[in-house]
């Protein structure tokens, strides 16, 4: 069997969409191609070149920093539903401290606040229906010891 130039660029071309389709591979060589021209630049131009790549890193650090994951939302969401456990035993007791409640419910709407202000960066409609419905119960709950439903 004989192998045409044909056949070749047909292997070639399909070698070269499989490598590309590859996934992280590619950046991996980018960051290698990235970091080796930065080796050089260094070598002849040290002071320069390592200025504004520091302050790149260190912005980019800081915005990743800034921006929260969908599992910082899910840890607040977590310590969230803890603390309303918390709230329930508290008022639910015949010897609960209303002093406590109070507190722990006011706790209970600033981290309700923290995790709507998280909730656009993430955009989860499950999970910012369930946050508003606790911002309810936060409210409805608010009202009733304003009222003083809870005075023996």
């Amino acid at each position: 069997m004989k192998i045409t130039p044909d056949q070749l660029a047909a292997l070639q071309l399909q070698q070269k969409n499989t490598a590309r389709n590859t996934p992280g591979e590619g950046f991996a060589k980018a960051l290698a191609q990235e970091l080796g021209s930065e080796s050089t630049a260094e070598t002849s131009n040290a002071a320069p070149a390592t200025g504004p790549m520091v302050r790149l890193d260190q912005a980019l650090q800081a915005a990743m920093l800034q921006k929260p994951t969908e599992q910082t939302v899910m840890d607040k969401m977590n310590a969230l539903l803890s603390k309303w456990e918390d709230y329930s035993q508290i008022i639910g007791s015949e010897d609960g401290n209303l002093r406590e409640g109070y507190s722990l419910l006011a706790d209970i709407r600033q981290n309700i606040q923290e995790v709507k202000g998280d909730l656009p960066q993430t955009s989860d409609q499950g999970l910012a229906a369930m946050v508003e419905e606790l911002d309810i119960l936060t409210t409805t709950e608010e009202f009733k010891f304003n009222r003083g439903d809870y005075l023996n």
